[in-house]
């Protein structure tokens, strides 16, 4: 879904004057890489001490966009003077917070922007990601917005008001959630390791795409916080079809952290093939990477699966069974 705001002239000389007087406190990203800034709406699992509030997040897909972040005036600059053959990803925002479900439960929601050029022109796809599905309410995000370069100075491509209505508007989050993704709890009528499958298209027809387990020794031991730092875990992704994209197996890679590992360059080539399993792991604290039937040892193990439990649709699934779990246990 692609947002839009027109604004007067008037309207476009008043935000590129804010702009330019809060230069001064923007902090400047460049280089491709994923950058963090902090998140005054609460992260999820803040008792993952490595990104207790470092969790709003912004990624930059090549050297040629640049992002400041201006947290005074809460807005998001994009630069990018380069023209794109094809509709191309640039960069990303994540902005992490919190909304009272449809049962009055507070639980961490995100709002995820896509930011794409194509020629010289910008265009964003925009979604939420929430734990449960429902309706959600008292919405808690930082209000930023962001802009990109046009013509006559700078251009709102999303605006606080939209992002929040991505997640409080029942019938954007029935378009993008209900009737797109499904989400099967593998644990049945126990409360064991999360476990889910996660399927795409209309619930009667959807198709298993992703099985995504987050299991601890003893099970469900201690919070995630304790568990990714000094326990004995593994998160482990099962692709149910060989048909995901190979860009979207790269690009998630490259957010967290993982494309750069010599163990998966065939999976950064050619994507998942049904059945393969990609599992980040530890035993007692000492972390790993396993690929197939190949492992190798991985001092980020740790953060890399903090980063995706806290930032990505899958991981805040799974990160609300195991706080749900922690809470039985408690």
């Amino acid at each position: 879904m692609t947002l839009h705001r027109s604004y007067t002239i008037f309207q476009w000389a008043a935000l590129s004057a804010l702009a330019l007087t809060g230069s001064a406190r923007a902090t400047d990203m460049e280089g491709r890489g994923v950058h963090y800034f902090a998140s005054n709406s609460g992260c999820p699992l803040p008792e993952v001490s490595m990104r207790a509030k470092m969790c709003n997040r912004i990624g930059l897909d090549d050297l040629a966009t640049t992002a400041a972040v201006d947290t005074s005036s809460h807005q998001i600059h994009f630069n990018n003077a380069r023209s794109y053959d094809k509709k191309t990803i640039v960069g990303d925002v994540l902005l992490q917070g919190s909304a009272l479900d449809k049962a009055g439960r507070r639980v961490p929601v995100s709002v995820h922007l896509i930011l794409s050029k194509s020629g010289d022109g910008w265009s964003v796809s925009s979604h939420a990601h929430t734990p449960v599905k429902g309706a959600f309410s008292a919405v808690r995000i930082d209000p930023y917005l962001v802009d990109v370069p046009a013509a006559s100075g700078r251009r709102v491509l999303v605006s606080f008001e939209q992002a929040t209505k991505l997640v409080s508007d029942p019938a954007l989050a029935t378009r993008l959630s209900s009737h797109l993704v499904q989400v099967r709890d593998n644990r049945g009528a126990n409360t064991g390791d999360p476990d889910i499958t996660i399927a795409l298209g209309a619930a009667k027809v959807a198709k298993p795409v992703m099985r995504a387990r987050l299991r601890s020794d003893p099970p469900s031991a201690g919070n995630a916080g304790g568990l990714l730092a000094h326990g004995t875990w593994s998160f482990e992704l099962e692709a149910l079809t060989g048909k995901i994209p190979d860009h979207v197996v790269q690009r998630e890679l490259f957010l967290y952290g993982l494309s750069d590992q010599p163990l998966l360059k065939p999976l950064m080539k050619r994507g998942f093939a049904a059945r393969d399993k990609l599992t980040i792991g530890a035993v007692h604290g000492q972390g790993y990477l396993r690929y197939g039937d190949q492992q190798q040892a991985f001092a980020g193990a740790g953060d890399a699966a903090a980063a995706f439990l806290q930032q990505s649709f899958i991981g805040l699934v799974l990160g609300n069974q195991l706080a749900a779990g922690d809470a039985l246990a408690r």
